[in-house]
């Protein structure tokens, strides 16, 4: 049977408070912090770009952030009365939606790359998730779901709104027959500050990410200097987040940064 012949939208998710990464997404949506330099958000809408004839963002916290980055695009925003979760946030875009299936990006996963696959090879009649092969117990066996899937038309106009999941409304109910499609790239869960951490230094491949806006003091090692971030002058910093607002964590055992906390890194 061919397929159907549709156009593919997509819906980026940047609506979550990030509690995890808090203080720093108490002033910045974790959508809007920089792994080497580069927006969450940024790199998910170039990566949606390449697939998608159309974006759309979500926007609950800090939600005025998230419509000044992309005000000067042509990306739809969604805003949120409240955090409707993922199948929520897609039953709110519907109508948006039209005919086109939908390709859903988590903007707080840094991918390295979308595979060509992963969209062309789609049969666009059920959902397909991106998984990646970390070994050990997850999200589907050894497989771990890294930010990005599709959903047909007719399964994402056929939510509801209200708050609520993808996993429970639509994956949990097919497990048994999801389509989940491994992936070799780089990724990185970004939802904790040492995950963060990890993920600018793995990404860059540097020995410490420093924002051209920033202006560090002393001496930086294995660390993240984002927009704006200082630190007191002749102090060495090693194993730590700063921002331009004061905000400062600091690793537990700075000799093991570059360990993995969660094995979605490297194929």
């Amino acid at each position: 049977m061919e397929p159907p012949q549709r156009g593919l939208a997509c819906l980026v998710l940047a609506a979550g408070l990030g509690t995890r990464m808090r203080p720093f997404t108490d002033v910045t949506p974790k959508p809007l912090l920089t792994v080497n330099n580069e927006e969450l958000l940024a790199r998910s809408i170039s990566q949606a770009a390449a697939v998608a004839a159309r974006t759309a963002v979500n926007a609950f916290h800090l939600a005025e952030q998230i419509v000044e980055f992309v005000e000067r695009s042509s990306i739809h925003v969604s805003r949120e009365p409240q955090l409707m979760g993922t199948a929520g946030a897609v039953a709110q875009v519907a109508h948006w939606l039209e005919d086109d299936d939908l390709l859903i990006l988590n903007a707080d996963t840094w991918l390295a790359a979308l595979d060509e696959d992963f969209v062309a090879g789609w049969d666009r009649t059920g959902p397909r998730l991106l998984v990646k092969d970390v070994g050990r117990a997850s999200d589907f066996g050894t497989l771990r779901f890294v930010g990005a899937s599709l959903l047909p038309n007719e399964l994402a106009r056929g939510l509801q709104v209200k708050p609520s999941g993808l996993y429970e409304e639509v994956w949990r109910p097919r497990i048994g027959s999801l389509d989940l499609f491994v992936t070799q790239a780089m990724a990185f869960d970004c939802g904790t500050p040492l995950e963060f951490l990890q993920a600018n230094l793995a990404v860059s491949g540097l020995s410490a990410v420093v924002h051209p806006t920033s202006h560090p003091g002393g001496t930086v090692v294995d660390s993240v200097f984002l927009r704006g971030a200082t630190s007191p002058p002749g102090s060495v910093c090693v194993g730590e987040i700063r921002d331009g607002f004061g905000n400062l964590y600091a690793a537990p055992d700075p000799g093991n940064i570059r360990t993995p906390a969660k094995a979605i890194q490297r194929p």
